[in-house]
């Protein structure tokens, strides 16, 4: 757990140094996303640590206070639920990891649009971001084969 308070911090210091020139892909809920799939038969305590760094970050940010932190906790429970009921032979597959972190990171970047009043609207910011996020994806996809090579052979 302690990847994902660093990713945190990381986060935060990038949000500042970023501040009014680009939006940080959340590599707090990608740490969340790898623990999911590697801990989702026993995702207990990832729910606690998400929802903790969630309340923190709505209350650095000035956010609606829960909104992160609902976010988190539902991303967790969907990978875990979803890594859980796929059968061992398709966990083993990068693809999906890609394609289920980067969904999980785009429905976490719109899940306060669609549950405040403040239309979010597609900014060039929020297009950085995606962008931004893509390639932290790879980058994790890349550990994801990593680690499946060396604990498979």
């Amino acid at each position: 757990m302690r990847g994902l308070w660093l990713a945190a911090l990381a986060r935060d210091l990038l949000q500042v140094a970023f501040s009014g020139t680009a939006l940080v892909p959340d590599l707090t809920l990608l740490v969340l996303v790898w623990l999911s799939v590697f801990r989702c038969d026993e995702a207990e305590p990832i729910f606690i640590n998400a929802f903790l760094a969630g309340i923190l970050w709505d209350l650095r940010w000035t956010a609606v206070p829960g909104m992160t932190s609902a976010a988190y906790s539902l991303t967790v429970a969907a990978t875990a639920w979803l890594w859980s009921n796929l059968p061992p032979g398709r966990r083993a597959n990068p693809a999906l990891f890609f394609c289920w972190a980067t969904v999980a990171h785009l429905m976490t970047s719109f899940f306060p649009a669609i549950f405040t009043s403040r239309a979010l609207g597609f900014s060039s910011s929020l297009a950085t971001q995606q962008g931004m996020a893509v390639a932290c994806v790879l980058g994790l996809t890349a550990l994801y084969i990593r680690h499946r090579r060396t604990h498979h052979e």
